[in-house]
């Protein structure tokens, strides 16, 4: 193996080991737990995840909600604020209290921001998609897609590649949709 190989562990999703794959920085490829060789792809592989867009989440805090504030403030906004922009508690309380002063009635507590700031960054919750949120609390979904129109930017894209598969000591080319054999590689 050069210097310029990565080479990642797999595992099934119980835990138990899968393989490996060897990337040399222009193909994978991907052996079973007994060292057989079992495809090789261009790229490496298991291929990275995606950023996610956090973009849509911006423009809430800075436009403000009518309705929903308490719960958008929950699920989103202070797991995006201190888990993913990394605010100290006090200025996640404070962005969180002029965001839930911005629009709508009704009083939000610096004790329950505070509760919730705390907890969220105890626990490292991470802030609901746009997507979970759809599903999840279609009402506060409508207030946050109210006026922009944000559009789902966070869908799950399939992940192709030409792969090449050894079977019967011959190598076959198909096409690949990782999404089905992805779950194999985490760990």
């Amino acid at each position: 193996m050069s210097d310029r190989e990565r080479v990642t562990r797999l595992y099934y999703p119980d835990g138990t080991p899968a393989g490996k794959a060897v990337f040399d920085g222009y193909s994978t490829l991907v052996y079973d737990n007994e060292g057989r060789l079992l495809f090789v792809t261009e790229g490496p592989f298991p291929p990275r995840p995606k950023k996610v867009n956090y973009d849509w989440i911006e423009k809430v805090l800075e436009k403000g909600l009518e309705d929903g504030r308490k719960r958008f403030i929950l699920y989103v906004a202070s797991r995006y604020l201190v888990n993913v922009k990394g605010l100290s508690e006090e200025q996640a309380v404070e962005a969180l209290k002029e965001f839930a002063q911005r629009k709508g009635s009704g009083k939000v507590y610096e004790s329950w921001l505070r509760n919730v700031v705390r907890g969220v960054k105890a626990k490292k919750l991470l802030p609901w998609s746009l997507k979970r949120l759809q599903e999840r609390d279609k009402e506060l979904y409508e207030q946050v897609d109210e006026g922009d129109r944000i559009q789902l930017t966070e869908r799950t894209s399939l992940f192709r590649s030409i792969v090449f598969l050894r079977l019967k000591g011959h190598l076959m080319k198909l096409d690949a949709v990782y999404r089905f054999v992805f779950p194999l590689f985490h760990h």
